[in-house]
């Protein structure tokens, strides 16, 4: 169920006249938070929902001297049902001395209206009666709610209760009442006592980021500032609690982190301490540790370090990381980290890459690629080759016997000759069909030039096919 601001008790409605908004309700603490995972699992009951003696105070407004005597005090709670006022809680006025009517206590304030009742729709209005029939409502006067213990004002023991499901914020509006005529004579707009809202947030801080170098046969990251090579790569996950209302907040205690790749990264990364043990295929997965979600409000910086294997052969893969932090409450799950596309990083490779998407290595269909290096240096060529049903293989010039491009050199290289290489490597690589080439040169992209074409050997004809890469759209 989800509560709606409630409009004025049917008493107020029904009024032959009513008064502009006047006064002001102002709330000088922080208004706490109930957390939407613990309104996921039942209502909470928001205790002292005046927040504190002189922390709510409402200062009417417009009400000329003298004019409204033996005065109603009305406070409704909008998103809040089921209020509950103990009998000793009264409204208090801040004398302008220690002499006027009614005792003062605790710094001058005077018990001006008490006897309690409940109305409205949800049970939401307090109603206060003067408490005899020459008290006056003043302008500029500051009225609060509170109990006494006879020489000191007390928090007033008010409850209410906001529903489970609720979206709406718990508000608070006041209004004063001519006892004598029944007309409204001040009306202040509602202020916020308790926010409803996510308890947890958070963000990526730092991503993972690191290139893949292509010259050490993809099995360490490049430096492209520094020119260092690193065989690790972290991303950290700041994930904060708000502050909460007492005896509101989530009752679980673990914030769960998962990190999804889109390469199967298990045979070759390891993962920091706290985390699963062991990476699984598309998934990091575990529970945040040092993250207190029982504290009133807490930050904490979850830290996960990649690190490659050096016993293992395999190649160091692109890939893209996207992070999902959550709680969990009930039957209910809550973000804390939006999962979303790399919000949590790439791994690119270092150096010019491209990809021919549509390749023919076929005896009657001939697929040439050439690329030029126009920079002073002289790096190797890397091809991964992936055929129809997604075998991946790769060839390159330092150990497949293919040709290197030297500094200002053009060279070319036929698909066919590649595939073959590929097929020879790996049996379950299937060349007799289209496939899709990509290439990597480490060194800067824009300078680097390819093309590729597509000869038809019966027709004897070229047909120029695209390169798609991360310096320019080739042709």
């Amino acid at each position: 169920m989800t509560i709606k601001n409630i409009m004025l008790s049917a008493i107020a409605a029904s009024l032959v006249t009513t008064a502009a908004v006047a006064g002001t309700v102002k709330n000088n603490t922080t208004a706490g938070l109930i957390g939407q995972e613990k309104l996921s699992l039942s209502d909470v009951n928001v205790s002292n929902a005046f927040r504190g003696f002189d922390e709510v105070v409402y200062t009417p407004a417009d009400i000329p001297a003298t004019s409204v005597k033996n005065p109603i005090f009305k406070f409704t709670f909008a998103g809040g049902t089921s209020l509950n006022v103990d009998d000793n809680t009264s409204v208090w006025e801040l004398a302008t001395d220690g002499n006027e009517s009614n005792a003062t206590i605790n710094g001058n304030w005077r018990r001006v209206a008490g006897d309690m009742q409940v109305s409205g729709e949800n049970s939401e209005v307090a109603s206060f009666n003067a408490v005899d029939s020459s008290i006056y409502a003043y302008n500029n006067k500051k009225y609060i709610v509170a109990d006494n213990n006879s020489t000191d004002l007390i928090d007033a023991n008010v409850t209410t209760v906001v529903a489970k499901g609720s979206t709406s914020d718990l508000t608070l509006q006041a209004e004063i009442y001519s006892g004598d005529s029944q007309k409204q004579v001040d009306i202040a707009h509602a202020t916020t006592i308790a926010k409803v809202g996510p308890e947890f947030v958070g963000s990526v801080t730092q991503k993972f980021n690191n290139t893949i170098d292509a010259s050490l046969a993809f099995a360490k990251f490049h430096d492209f500032e520094t020119g260092e090579t690193s065989t690790t790569d972290k991303a950290i996950f700041n994930l904060h609690k708000n502050a909460t209302l007492t005896g509101a907040s989530l009752g679980a205690n673990i914030v769960n982190l998962d990190v999804l790749f889109d390469q199967n990264t298990s045979k070759y990364i390891t993962v920091a301490a706290g985390y699963s043990s062991a990476l699984k295929d598309m998934n990091v997965t575990g529970t945040v540790s040092g993250f207190n979600t029982n504290s009133t409000a807490h930050d904490e910086n979850a830290t996960l370090t990649l690190t490659v294997n050096p016993t293992s052969p395999d190649e160091i893969k692109k890939t893209v990381f996207d992070a999902h932090a959550y709680v969990v409450s009930g039957a209910n799950s809550f973000d804390v980290i939006a999962k979303k596309t790399k919000n949590a990083g790439e791994w690119t490779i270092y150096g010019y890459n491209a990809q021919i998407p549509d390749v023919m290595p076929t005896d009657k269909y001939v697929t040439y690629m050439k690329f030029t290096n126009r920079s002073s240096l002289n790096p190797g060529v890397y091809f991964t080759l992936i055929d129809q049903d997604g075998t991946v293989e790769t060839v390159n010039s330092v150990n497949d016997g293919i040709a290197s491009i030297p500094a200002n050199t053009t060279v070319k290289y036929k698909a066919s000759d590649l595939a073959a290489i590929a097929s020879k490597k790996n049996p379950d690589f299937d060349m007799t069909h289209s496939i899709s080439i990509e290439v990597s040169i480490p060194t800067t992209p824009s300078s680097v030039y390819g093309m590729a074409s597509l000869k038809n050997v019966a027709l004897g004809q070229f047909k120029d096919l695209p390169i798609y890469n991360n310096s320019k759209l080739s042709y």
